[in-house]
This record gives C-alpha cells, structure tokens and sequence, in this order.
C-alpha cells in the first residue's frame, strides 16, 4: 500500500507557484503610525515639548546684537560710563593683585594663610644653660619645642617656666639610644661642657659625642629635618685670644 503522499500518474501534481501574497492595504502604513502615536502616547510628548520651547522663547527673546558700522567692522564697542583712575592708582590695583591681596593698602594685614607656619623642634641638651636659652627664644618665635636630656649636667629648674605651655614638651631621655620623633629641625646641644665633667666620665663624653651625634644624624635623615650641631671652643686647643672670632684658626698641636 502506497503513501498518501504519493501522487498518481494520472493526477497532477500541485505547482511551487501556487502561492500568491496578501494583497497591499492601502495607506496601511499611515494607520499603523497614527496608531502607535496614539498608543504609547508619542504625540503627547510632541505637543507638551512644543509648547515649552514657544515659552521659553516667548519669555526670553534673544537680544539683537550691536550695530557696527560698516566701515568700522573691527571698531572696539567702547561704553559710554567708564571711571579712569590715575596711573598711580592702577599701579597699586594691579601690583596687589598680582600679589593675591584683595587690597592695594600696603598696610594691611597679611591674610591668615601667608602666616609664618611655627615649626617642630626638637633639642637635645635643652636643660643645660646655652640650651634652655635657645628653647626660650624659639618658644618666644611661636615654635614648638621637644627638649631631649638626660640631666647629665642639665637642671630642669632650666625650664621649668615653660611647664603647661602647649608648645614645650620635655622628655628624659640619653642621646646614645635611639629616638624617634616627627620633627623639623632638630638642635643637638647634648655633651657636657666642662672639662671637670670629661674626667668624671670620659666614656659617656665620647659616646654621646660619637654614638648620640649618629642617633641625631639617623633622626634628620629619617624624617627630612634640619640639622644643626653646636661645637666647643675646645676645637681650638689652648686659644692665644677669648673669645675666638670667625676668623680665629686656633692653637692646636697636631703632634700631641
């Protein structure tokens, strides 16, 4: 039995032609737009951006631009009220503003940013007599200061007056061990300064002039600070003048 599918010699088999398509709607395209305006509610959105731009440019008309001449085309519009000042005048504006002052006045004061910022300062050997001297000069600059020592030969009635001052701070400590603070500069005063304290310990003079003065070294290097080390007149052996001048190139005996 043969399939259906099967045609039979005497009957004709349908043609791939047969297929005719749908005939064209006329203004279809037309409908199908309105349609869809009306649906997702476009035209309403037209109207509604249409009816502000004629607001905005009712409410704001732009302004004709200004007439030049045609002769002048590259005339400079100069306007009709202009205050001169003298030259000595404008000088001074533009001098104070070239300094950022929002005033001429010489006399005025410096705004709060262009103030001298105090530093932070540490100095060893700050409870001896040249140190506590120096700290009361640099707490009297508006720095803050950080006396390091060891009362080795320093006393702290030195600085005792600076007590509850926010800008001074005191801390017992030996140069020879290491320090770690965030400072500025740093004043190393520490060594005892007498010959009757050399003999006493010489051991602790040279390791506070070696070993204390590398710990300090070690310190300015850390933190980027300025470093000052304060020397003695004994560089110049047995001086022939006191006090030694700049210009003194001392009495030393290089052969003992």
């Amino acid at each position: 039995m043969g399939s259906e599918l099967i045609y039979r010699g005497s009957e004709t088999q349908p043609s791939s032609d047969s297929y005719s398509p749908k005939p064209v709607k006329p203004w279809a395209s037309v409908t199908r737009t309105i349609h869809y305006l009306l649906r997702e509610q476009r035209l309403l959105f037209v109207f509604v951006g249409i009816a502000i731009a004629t607001l905005i440019f009712t409410v704001f008309p732009t302004s004709p631009a200004p007439y030049v001449a045609p002769h002048s085309r590259f005339t400079t519009l100069i306007p009709d009220s202009i205050t001169y000042f003298p030259i000595e005048t404008q000088q001074k504006f533009s001098s104070a503003h070239r300094l950022g002052f929002g005033s001429a006045n010489p006399t005025s004061k410096i705004p709060l940013g262009l103030k001298r910022k105090g530093l932070r300062i540490v100095v060893t050997g700050g409870a001896g007599f040249v140190g506590s001297h120096l700290v009361d000069r640099l707490i009297a600059r508006g720095d803050s200061v950080i006396v390091v020592d060891n009362f080795f030969t320093g006393r702290k009635q030195n600085v005792m007056h600076h007590f509850g001052n926010p800008n001074f701070e005191l801390i017992r400590h030996d140069v020879v061990e290491p320090l770690l603070l965030e400072v500025d500069q740093i004043y190393h005063l520490a060594c005892p300064a007498s010959p009757v304290h050399y003999k006493f310990n010489p051991v602790k003079t040279i390791k506070t002039n070696v070993v204390g003065t590398l710990n300090m070294l070690g310190l300015a290097k850390r933190v980027g600070a300025t470093f000052l080390l304060t020397s003695t007149s004994e560089v110049y052996g047995d001086p022939l003048q006191h006090p030694q001048k700049e210009t003194y190139w001392g009495n030393v005996n290089p052969i003992g």
